[in-house]
């Protein structure tokens, strides 16, 4: 006997759209070398930084990182405070959202790089990621913790 799931994955994408909003992804960019340092050859390979500790642009580090904010349509769903979700190892941290993307919408390289995420002005560290979807995982959904909130 064979399941015969129904094609799904447009009528998911159809809600994202109606009821979705663009929420910021800031991911971990390429490290680049400084322009000053390494035009003046001032790297030192044993520390892995400038030999110019007073360098204006990289102030000493040599390898200077720029994140990049990447605004991906999701689904967004906030906790309420009297949520609880109780296993077998007793309650476990639900997070205070989760947001969920197309799973086309970042690789996974993406995913292992993001700093933070921005939701309802309000910044999220995505500390559970969580692929879904059945027969073949079309979506993401990221557990998210509050940053600054204890």
């Amino acid at each position: 006997m064979t399941i015969q799931f129904p094609a799904t994955k447009n009528i998911k994408n159809a809600i994202r759209q109606e009821i979705g909003q663009t929420v910021v992804f800031v991911i971990q960019g390429v490290p680049h070398a400084c322009t000053v340092c390494s035009g003046a050859n001032l790297y030192d390979s044993v520390n892995d930084t400038s030999l110019d500790p007073f360098c204006p642009v990289c102030s000493g580090r040599y390898w200077l990182v720029e994140d990049v904010e990447s605004g991906i349509l999701s689904h967004v769903r906030w906790r309420t405070g009297d949520e609880s979700d109780f296993g077998i190892a007793g309650a476990t941290f639900t997070g205070d959202c989760t947001v969920t993307i197309d799973a086309e919408s970042l690789s996974e390289d993406q995913i292992v790089k993001i700093k933070k995420i921005k939701a309802d002005n309000r910044y999220l560290k995505a500390f559970r990621t969580i692929k879904r979807g059945v027969p073949t995982r079309d979506r993401i959904r990221f557990v998210c913790k509050e940053v600054g909130k204890e």
